[in-house]
């Protein structure tokens, strides 16, 4: 089930900046209220099957040659069609990004992450579950960063978890404000946090650009 394919620049996180191909996929478990595609969030069959979005993902890479690919949501790791897309995009020797809410990791999945030099991981953690991360996603040791969403509800007692720690010490932590109604919040809460936990704050660049 995907929700769309398309080419873009990655506007969010270390890769900001980068050409990419897009896939979405169709399907979260999470409801975050301030979700920009609340059109990914049922797992709705009636979306876009694997061979259909193949199609699109061919016809672009027909015209553009990406050195990224971003999988994306949704929730992308709770997608039947996961492992296809993914194969498909390892075949061609491409860095493959996976964008997760960090609540799940099945162990297939796992292994087929952990088996591919070239897969980036971005755990996204969300207020509404607690900005939990399944302990899985902890043993990933390289290209993985730690995006949180800075609003109303982070503060510093989160990002003083044991479990976050690593992504401080390391330098991995971004800090990203708030985008709502066409304009960015808590710019002033990021920088405070930023100081005291060696984060980078990098905004959406893309809606800033407007560009999707």
């Amino acid at each position: 089930m995907i929700n769309e394919v398309f080419y873009s620049i990655q506007g969010e996180g270390f890769l900001i900046g980068t050409p990419a191909l897009f896939v979405r996929f169709q399907g979260c478990n999470l409801r975050c209220v301030w979700c920009d595609e609340k059109s990914a969030l049922d797992f709705d069959k009636t979306a876009k099957s694997y061979i259909e979005a193949l199609k699109e993902i061919e016809d672009i890479l027909a015209i553009h040659n990406p050195s990224l690919i971003v999988l994306t949501g949704g929730e992308p790791l709770l997608n039947e069609d996961f492992i296809n897309i993914f194969s498909y995009f390892k075949s061609l020797d491409k860095t493959i990004q996976i964008e997760t809410n960090a609540t799940t990791l099945k162990d297939d999945i796992e292994t087929l992450l952990k088996t591919y030099a070239k897969t980036y991981i971005t755990l996204s953690p969300k207020y509404i579950s607690n900005y939990n991360i399944d302990s899985k996603f902890l043993a990933f040791d390289k290209n993985i960063e730690l995006k949180i969403v800075v609003d109303e509800h982070l503060n510093e007692g989160i990002l003083e978890r044991e479990y976050i720690r690593p992504f401080v010490e390391k330098g991995l932590l971004v800090l990203q404000p708030l985008w709502e109604n066409g304009s960015v919040k808590f710019i002033d809460k990021a920088i405070k946090l930023a100081e005291k936990f060696n984060a980078r704050i990098i905004l959406q660049m893309h809606k800033l650009l407007g560009l999707k």
